[in-house]
């Protein structure tokens, strides 16, 4: 077994959520701190944007800045995700811990394959998506949520469950993942150019700690996982502290 930290970090505004991530993913790089899991969620309605995505090419400008829906820019790469509704996992840890996965794709199945052990011990059947069009592969679509692409976890018909985004960086991995809970916030709606209704999450009704519990466990009984529940250091809140602007701006 070996010890990860798991850091319940409550809701937090979009810019200090990722920068609490970097701050962990920089502690983790350090040999500061051990492997981390963060669980967290969004305090207001906001959209991240894929690492190389630009804002003014998916995103309704006008209409975020009316409704006051926060943006930031993650370091993962990846689609836009909508948040406010979600349940949302941040892994950091270096790349041998994943073994023998090593891919980008590979340490994403791994992933989402422990998420899979969760959603079923709480009744939620799943399947990971095994191919998709190739026009939705070469498309322009803007939402992670929009097409389940090979890899990616679904109900049996087709929901995609789990949103997920990777970085690497000095021998380690941060992969953001975005699950889902909660009706999607009205404020929302339209945000993204074009909009397409995202489908309804089956995991509505399932209370969030019997859920975090789940996906906790399976995570653990995927990686050999002892973990340590922990607060953030105060040297990682000092960096975040630091970082902020930087994702303020973005």
């Amino acid at each position: 077994m070996c010890v990860w930290r798991l850091i319940c970090d409550g809701a937090g505004d979009a810019a200090w959520n990722m920068a609490v991530d970097e701050a962990i993913l920089q502690s983790v790089i350090a040999g500061e701190q051990p492997p981390a899991m963060r669980v967290y969620r969004w305090a207001k309605p906001s959209v991240s944007l894929g690492r190389f995505q630009q804002k003014q090419s998916i995103l309704n400008l006008s209409l975020c800045r009316e409704r006051k829906v926060q943006i930031v820019q993650r370091l993962t790469g990846g689609k836009a995700v909508l948040h406010g509704h979600d349940l949302t996992l941040c892994v950091v840890a270096p790349l041998h811990c994943f073994f023998p996965a090593h891919r980008v794709l590979d340490v994403h199945l791994r992933l989402v394959h422990a998420l899979a052990r969760g959603f079923q011990s709480v009744g939620i059947h799943t399947r990971p998506a095994a191919r998709a069009d190739v026009r939705v592969l070469r498309g322009a679509h803007a939402g992670c949520f929009e097409h389940a692409l090979p890899g990616d976890l679904t109900t049996p018909d087709g929901v995609k469950l789990v949103g997920g985004a990777q970085y690497r960086r000095a021998g380690a991995v941060m992969e953001q993942m975005s699950i889902p809970i909660e009706p999607l916030p009205d404020t929302l709606r339209g945000c993204l150019a074009p909009w397409n209704e995202p489908a309804p999450s089956p995991l509505q009704g399932i209370a969030v700690g019997e859920l975090t519990e789940a996906l906790v466990k399976g995570l653990a009984d995927e990686f050999g996982i002892e973990w340590q529940l922990s607060p953030l250091s105060e040297a990682e809140l000092k960096t975040a502290q630091r970082l902020l602007v930087k994702y303020l701006q973005g």
